[in-house]
Formats: C-alpha cells, sequence, structure tokens
C-alpha cells in the first residue's frame, strides 16, 4: 500500500470523527493530555465551528502521536462513551479490508492501523 494512501485512510478516520464529535472534542482533549491552555487555544483559532475545532484536536493529536494515533483515539472515545463515533470507524475499517465483512474486535483494528502504519512506511521507503 503506497505510504499517502495509508495517510488517507486516517485523514478519512480523522474526519468521521471530527465529524461526530461536537462538544465533546473537549472531554476527548484532556483525556488525551491536552492542556486547557491548549483547548482554549484550539477554540480560539476556530471560533465558529465545533467540527473545525474537532478537526484542529485530531490533527495536533496525530502530529503527537504519529504511528498509534487511531488506536490510541477509538480507546479514548470508548472510555468517554462515544462508542457511536467508534462504531462507525469500525464500520469504515470493515468496508475498507479486500471484501471482508466480518466484525473486528478493537485489538484486531488496532494491530491493523499499527500494520497499515509501518508495511506502508517501508514498501514506501522501499
Amino acid at each position: 500500500v503506497p505510504f499517502p494512501l495509508i495517510l488517507l485512510k486516517q485523514e478519512q478516520r480523522f474526519a468521521i470523527i471530527a465529524d461526530h464529535l461536537g462538544f465533546s472534542w473537549t472531554e476527548l482533549a484532556r483525556d488525551l493530555g491536552f492542556s486547557e491552555e491548549n483547548i482554549n487555544m484550539i477554540r480560539n483559532d476556530n471560533p465558529n465551528s465545533l467540527q473545525d475545532q474537532s478537526h484542529a484536536l485530531l490533527n495536533q493529536w496525530a502530529k503527537r502521536e504519529e504511528q498509534h494515533a487511531t488506536g490510541t483515539l477509538l480507546n479514548k472515545l470508548t472510555k468517554i462513551n462515544r462508542m457511536d463515533i467508534v462504531h462507525l470507524i469500525e464500520t469504515s475499517l470493515s468496508k475498507s479490508t479486500q471484501g471482508d465483512t466480518s466484525s473486528h474486535t478493537y485489538a484486531e483494528i488496532e494491530e491493523t492501523i499499527a500494520l497499515d502504519y509501518s508495511e506502508g512506511v517501508h514498501n514506501y521507503l522501499t
């Protein structure tokens, strides 16, 4: 899988999260270790849209976490009781696998995400 395609997949996952997070983005930010100052900066930089605030949070988080950002986010979303978003991500992951329509466990999803990234970088660099 080409490296840019893997980034696109992560961006698509983040878009699903950001589109549905709403006011929960601040709770997620705190769980991800963002300070109140960071949260207020995101609010001030994106004053007109919760969706833009959510996207900004996820983009900053991805820059900090890089490899395992999506798996960690799924765990944090579960912790703040946003299983609706976790289900949407699981569904999109299931649809993105080639012909595989079976359900996946969190461990399988995290493993797939980690492998997607590491194998993609390896294939891209070779």
